[in-house]
């Protein structure tokens, strides 16, 4: 699994907010904008979502394919869609947590080469 933090081209900040779009019939837009200097950073294109707070309902707002299943088999694939946000979702944070070790390494390493060049 690759990961990024997504960051602001402008300021360099890892601030950001998204402003989600919708418009009737259209897929949702996630505009992402950078909180310290309020630019566009990124956009996306919504094929797929559920919002993890909100449960099954908001599952099916984008899954109206399922209408014909019955209510088991609904709940199993909410299931198994939940299952597997919250397993990549703790993969991610794991990757970007080794990542920053790595980098905080690499700041450290030079950290103290500067130093003892300088003594």
């Amino acid at each position: 699994m690759q990961t990024h933090r997504q960051t602001c081209q402008n300021c360099g900040s890892v601030d950001l907010r998204n402003i989600i779009a919708r418009e009737p019939g259209q897929a949702d837009l996630i505009y992402a904008r950078c909180a310290t200097c309020l630019r566009l950073v990124a956009v996306y294109e919504l094929r797929d979502y559920y919002h993890h707070g909100k449960g099954v309902e908001s599952f099916l707002r984008f899954h109206t394919n399922l209408a014909q299943e019955s209510g088991r088999g609904v709940q199993g694939s909410f299931d198994a869609v939940k299952r597997r946000a919250e397993e990549g979702f703790e993969r991610a944070l794991h990757r970007l947590a080794e990542q920053d070790a790595e980098d905080n390494a690499g700041d450290s390493a030079e950290d103290s080469g500067q130093q003892t060049e300088g003594e």
